[in-house]
């Protein structure tokens, strides 16, 4: 399984705290957008979240550098349901989306997943990573002797360690973010840097801090 990172994850509310003065002026935002090439039992490509409007040529860009075209991916799949990750999958005409929950969108092109019939490949999963919304998902990814977790906004690194949440945590959140830590090696978040080694203990000391205010 090879897991490649097309897009990493921006968001300028950095030091806001949620103040909607700040927040609403985001110039910039978008979620992050991975690939992964299962090679057994088959070939399979699978895009984990989509992006936000506006990303589109940098996305397809970084999939043409790996010699995959938008119609070549067989599986979407959704951490959750905000604009920012969701916004292109209109580009992957011929992929199965699946989402921890129901959408209506016009081309009725989203589905969602149940705890029977998830994507079936050796070396991908899901867990329920509740609190940034009820129904978010994170995945986890078996990549060279390593475990990654794809981890949508369940984990943000920067609002973690600062205490930047407009909304305090609440235990959902908590939980969620400590069971990520607590078995990932590499942390891809939705947002930020790719999270590993002595960046991912300090995460992690910090996650263990965290409590319901």
């Amino acid at each position: 399984m090879k897991v490649i990172l097309l897009k990493q994850g921006v968001h300028t509310d950095l030091g806001s705290g949620g103040d909607p003065k700040i927040f609403n002026k985001i110039s910039e935002i978008c979620g992050a957008v991975s690939l992964l090439k299962a090679e057994v039992p088959e070939e399979k490509n699978i895009i984990v979240d989509t992006g936000n409007l506006g990303y589109e040529d940098e996305i397809l860009t970084a999939l043409e550098k790996e010699g995959i075209k938008p119609e070549d991916i067989d599986y979407v799949v959704l951490t959750h349901s905000h604009g920012d990750h969701v916004s292109n999958n209109y580009l992957f005409k011929n992929a199965v989306r699946i989402a921890g929950i129901s959408i209506s969108y016009p081309d009725k092109s989203l589905v969602a997943y149940n705890d029977a019939d998830f994507i079936e490949i050796p070396g991908i999963q899901r867990i329920k990573t509740p609190g940034h919304l009820p129904k978010h998902i994170s995945i986890i990814v078996k990549s060279k002797g390593k475990t990654y977790v794809i981890a949508g906004d369940a984990i943000q690194e920067d609002y973690i360690k600062q205490g930047l949440f407009g909304v305090p945590p609440n235990q959902d959140y908590i939980d969620s973010a400590k069971k990520i830590v607590d078995i990932a090696d590499v942390i891809i978040p939705g947002h930020g840097r790719i999270i590993q080694g002595d960046d991912l203990e300090e995460l992690k000391k910090a996650v263990h801090k965290m409590e319901v205010k």
